[in-house]
């Protein structure tokens, strides 16, 4: 279980200059950063803001509540009436398309979000459903782990405040759980390691009636699955020496990798392909 995160000083500090210089009332973004739950410990490396969606909509925005309350002259809300609205399904597709671009070893951890406390407070079931979203859009395969981070980075008054969020379908306020929020220089402790692997698949494809849907690409994918879940299973050499409970490397430079893989019975897939003939 992740109880601390530290943060990549340099990156959250522009982060908050940009933020801060934007004029925005609201943001949501992604964190990107890897998590160790056996160090029971989280690390971000950058802040990525989601960008406007295809309409020119933001992905945040506060939304008013004071159709019951009557005019104010003060500019300023009542904090019960100020929530956000986030499109969850678009925070979702960014983390998709951010994911497909990331170095090995660099996750989608979680998100953040630039608002005031009230709206933070106002808006905690909101959060934990697009983190939710976002995690189940990037699943962390290499991990056995349900958690996520939420980083809120108030301005009224200016705090950074971080949250481990327990990835459910019950969705409750219950899921968030104080994390302790560090910074530092983490993206020194990156180590650049090089693995060749190669394989060769092949599938025996039964040709039947036109009644079965599955296609070539439905076919393709089942089979890469299987061999994924293989490579699940290796066993690392790093530079000649066996790694044991994933133990962090120390030493500075390109490291070469080896997988030893477990053997296993039967891990043929067969295809079914439609005979449309």
């Amino acid at each position: 279980m992740v109880n601390t995160v530290v943060v990549e000083k340099p990156q959250l500090l522009s982060a908050e200059d940009r933020l801060s210089q934007s004029g925005l009332s609201a943001q949501v973004g992604l964190l990107i950063g890897k998590l160790s739950p056996t160090l029971d410990r989280g690390f971000i490396f950058d802040f990525i803001p989601t960008p406007q969606n295809d309409a020119g909509e933001a992905a945040c925005s506060v939304s008013k509540d004071d159709k019951k309350k009557p005019p104010s002259k003060s500019k300023s809300q009542p904090s019960d009436s100020i929530s956000l609205v986030i499109d969850k399904d678009w925070i979702a597709e960014h983390a998709r398309q951010v994911s497909r671009m990331l170095l090995g070893g660099i996750k989608v951890v979680g998100i953040y979000v630039w608002a005031t406390d009230s709206a933070f407070k106002n808006s905690t079931i909101e959060l934990c459903q697009t983190v939710n979203a976002a995690a189940k859009a990037v699943p962390i395969l290499e991990i056995d782990s349900d958690e996520r981070l939420l980083v809120h980075i108030g301005y009224s008054p200016r705090r950074y405040t971080c949250r481990n969020c327990t990835i459910t379908s019950n969705i409750t306020s219950s899921c968030l759980r104080p994390c302790d929020l560090k910074t530092g220089l983490v993206l020194k402790t990156l180590r650049t390691f090089k693995c060749t692997y190669n394989f060769s698949l092949r599938l025996p494809i039964r040709l039947v009636g036109a009644s079965n849907t599955q296609t070539f690409s439905d076919i393709l994918r089942q089979g890469i699955s299987v061999h994924a879940n293989e490579l699940r299973g290796a066993k690392a050499v790093v530079d000649g020496n066996f790694v044991v409970n994933d133990e962090p490397c120390s030493t500075d430079g390109l490291h070469e990798v080896e997988l030893l893989l477990p053997l296993l019975n039967d891990t043929s897939a067969e295809g079914v392909l439609a005979n449309f003939e």
